[in-house]
């Protein structure tokens, strides 16, 4: 047989599954209830809007639309989003632009740009998966930084430790990769004091700052911070943040369209790193968004999703405190906005090896190791609470928490029923 891994590259080599992709196989029996899946609420899309938009874009400009477009992204569309990105008070050009297939695309772009195999991106402990299958295909490694206990952005001492053992270590660290706003997988919520900490550190240390965004308008209680884009332009303006965002969370996924914001120079970099993946966007979609986005409804859209998810979340942490064993090592957080809420169970609990337990009680989360690339951690979870309905959300809680006290009475019990060497 040809042995095809002595010709596989080093790049394809270090390529991983994704754990979430490979563990929804298990969670597509109808009878499972699911909160291991990343989706927005399908009740929240505008079918109908959309639809309309679309025969727009078949009768005023068709040829246009199944054409080929520019590698930049189409100019209506972009033009639709510095208005809706100047809302929040950011003020942009066209040639801070660039459209891309969502953001995942975004993100493998970062390291292809900015890695050579070895070097280092800064990013939380845990963080999104997606990023790091990224940096792990350009032979890229990471520098783990733990958050704070109050859960407000990086322990900023262990940052500075971390960060100058790697500089002695002479390791080449080349940008931070965050999510300030409702991270995934843990839902917290950096504050405005960790963000202009972490703004002022880039800065000190000459390093770029990756914004990964895509919940940032899904806030459902507090008020909004302002992005560390907008906190850079406001103030020095150096240009040092690269932001991405993307229509997956507060309109559709299946349009699979995103952008990036960055100064020109960069985003002209990028330009020519996807004129090698794809040429450009689909045309047709981003001319279906900007014609959907002249009618300035995915704000009430928008609106609406902020208070679905508010009454989706607040039901589930209801649950939680109804159905959960009461215990101090094992906690929840409770996000102010996005899609998921991260559980930390006591120490012994393996979320590995729990999940088959799970999907046999017929409800799926997300193993927490999933999210780590050094050292993962095995006793906590990945909850989403914007897909499944209320009921579901209630009955999935009950399965769940039956399947962890299980865990924890057998632990508690510990061995039974074995007969001692000594009395043999």
């Amino acid at each position: 047989m040809f042995d095809l891994e002595k010709i596989y590259s080093k790049n394809a080599s270090n390529m991983r599954k994704s754990v979430i992709r490979e563990l929804l196989k298990l969670t597509q029996q109808p009878d499972i209830i699911s909160f291991a899946g990343g989706l927005p609420a399908p009740e929240t899309f505008p079918v109908e809007d959309l639809r309309q938009a679309a025969d727009r874009v078949f009768t005023n400009s068709p040829m246009k639309a199944l054409q080929y477009g520019t590698t930049e992204g189409d100019a209506e569309l972009k033009a639709e989003l510095i208005k809706f990105e100047q809302r929040q008070g950011m003020k942009l050009g066209a040639d801070n632009l660039l459209i891309v297939s969502a953001s995942q695309q975004a993100l493998d772009m970062m390291p292809k740009i900015f890695l050579d195999p070895g070097d280092y991106v800064i990013a939380g402990r845990p963080t999104y998966v997606g990023t790091i299958q990224a940096i792990q295909s350009y032979q890229g490694k990471i520098l783990g930084i733990p958050f704070s206990p109050e859960n407000d952005g990086f322990d900023l001492v262990e940052l500075e430790k971390r960060y100058e053992r790697a500089r002695r270590d002479g390791r080449r660290i080349k940008y931070i990769y965050v999510i300030p706003d409702f991270q995934n997988p843990s839902g917290i919520c950096w504050s405005l004091a960790k963000r202009k900490a972490l703004l002022e550190f880039a800065y000190r240390e000459n390093l770029l700052i990756v914004e990964d965004a895509p919940y940032r308008e899904i806030r459902f209680i507090g008020e909004h911070i302002p992005s560390l884009y907008l906190l850079d332009q406001a103030g020095e303006d150096r240009g040092i943040v690269i932001n991405l965002k993307t229509f997956s969370k507060i309109l559709i996924p299946g349009a699979r369209v995103g952008w990036i914001i960055a100064r020109p120079e960069i985003i002209g970099k990028l330009v020519i790193a996807k004129q090698a993946m794809d040429l450009c966007t689909n045309v047709f979609t981003q001319c279906w968004l900007a014609e959907y986005l002249k009618t300035g409804k995915i704000y009430e859209v928008i609106e609406k999703t902020c208070g679905l998810y508010r009454d989706k979340r607040n039901h589930m942490v209801k649950m939680f405190e109804k159905h959960m064993p009461k215990r101090w090592d094992l906690t929840w957080t409770e996000p102010e906005g996005g899609l998921f809420l991260w559980i930390s169970l006591p120490k012994y609990i393996d979320t590995d090896q729990m999940i088959h337990k799970a999907v046999a009680e017929k409800v799926a989360y997300v193993v927490g190791s999933a999210f780590y690339f050094d050292q993962p951690e095995h006793n906590a979870m990945r909850i989403n609470f914007s897909y499944s309905s209320m009921g579901k959300i209630e009955e999935g809680v009950k399965r769940l928490a039956k399947v962890i006290t299980a865990e924890i009475d057998a632990h508690e019990a510990g061995p039974r029923g074995q007969t001692s060497v000594e009395g043999v």
